[in-house]
């Protein structure tokens, strides 16, 4: 069993399921910038954890308290799951030591001084591995024509499904809420409305297609856009929500604009409420979604053919039904806890196999 010391900056539910699996098969150490109810709800299961939060990326103060956690220690295995902050620092801290793995799940943005997986290379001979949530990263990774990136690995996020359930298993009542008519198909999203997720494709199907019953439900930060569409009444905004799960199950589809998305965990999540997704086919969602199967990728550059996706929904609910079906199983075969487990371990021995 290898001894893990696992760096992080959150743990959300995605995580902690996949870090209670991962504990398992490993002896595993987490250290993690930010505190809440999930990392609270780990270490009440006995799992040691320490808080720890980098100041900038030369924070010695930081690297002397990794110390004082490994003190008595050997980690077989460093992984590196998020924040350019504790990255830096740990090859700072982790000169000719354990293998250090980390991870990417973005595209685009990569500086020198943003320390890129392709600097950690060419200035850590200790950096192993990296693992990219998609193959989109894997390849914007690999793209360099210096400073190449090597031994990248595509390990997707996954899901634990009984606790989704568990979340919809009582009714919300949205329709009732919202007064949207049965007969209407209702379009959901979820995310704070950065510019890069293009709130106005949805704003522009919302009025191409007033004429129709058709609502858009959006979970999130509305960054302004609360304003900005007051003239379309079938727009709703919830705001931020601790449950998006029984607002997700309760919608017809789900919507995914943006233009940069490098995997889009909100897919999952509304593909495992048994909803077909409309995303744009560029990034991580060409790994998630499978056109005209579990929902439907639009051109990324026509908000008309993104409201067009909308209305062929609408036009037949027999592929709305159909679509979230067969999301469901997608997540059940691909995406799931249990195989993002699997595919870290794997990473896990074949870096240890070739570090003895």
């Amino acid at each position: 069993m290898p001894t893990l010391l696992f760096v992080t900056k959150y743990i959300d539910h995605i995580l902690y399921f996949f870090l209670e699996r991962l504990g398992r098969d490993t002896d595993l150490t987490i250290v993690v910038d930010q505190i809440n109810d999930w990392t609270r709800k780990l270490a009440a299961n006995g799992t040691r954890l320490t808080h720890l939060a980098p100041r900038s990326k030369f924070d010695r103060a930081f690297r002397r308290r990794l110390d004082e956690v490994a003190a008595g220690v050997r980690f077989d295995l460093v992984q590196c799951f998020h924040g350019n902050d504790e990255l830096a620092n740990l090859i700072r801290w982790n000169r000719r030591g354990a293998p250090l793995i980390a991870y990417r799940a973005r595209i685009g943005h990569l500086k020198l001084r943003e320390n890129p997986t392709a600097y950690w290379n060419a200035r850590n001979p200790n950096l192993a591995a990296v693992a990219a949530v998609s193959t989109e990263v894997k390849r914007y990774l690999e793209s360099f024509r210096f400073l190449k990136a090597r031994n990248v690995h595509v390990i997707h996020h996954g899901i634990n499904r009984e606790w989704v359930r568990s979340r919809c298993a009582e009714p919300y009542g949205l329709r009732e809420e919202l007064g949207i008519d049965r007969d209407a198909l209702i379009v959901a999203s979820m995310a704070a409305l950065r510019s890069v997720k293009r709130f106005d494709y949805i704003a522009h199907a919302a009025a191409k297609l007033e004429h129709l019953p058709i609502h858009f439900v959006h979970l999130g930060d509305p960054k302004g856009w609360d304003e900005k569409a007051r003239h379309l009444p079938k727009i709703h905004f919830l705001g931020q929500r601790p449950e998006p799960f029984p607002i997700l199950a309760e919608s017809d589809v789900f919507a995914m604009t943006s233009h940069n998305e490098a995997f889009g965990r909100a897919n999952l999540e509304a593909m495992a409420c048994g909803k077909a997704v409309i995303g744009s086919n560029t990034g991580g969602l060409l790994d998630i979604v499978e056109p005209g199967v579990t929902g439907e990728l639009f051109e990324t550059s026509s908000k008309d053919d993104f409201a067009a996706c909308v209305e062929r929904y609408f036009r037949d609910r027999s592929r709305v039904a159909e679509h979230g079906r067969n999301a469901l199983e997608r997540v059940d075969a691909l995406f799931t806890t249990e195989r993002m487990a699997a595919g870290y371990l794997g990473l896990y021995r074949s870096v240890l196999a070739s570090h003895p």
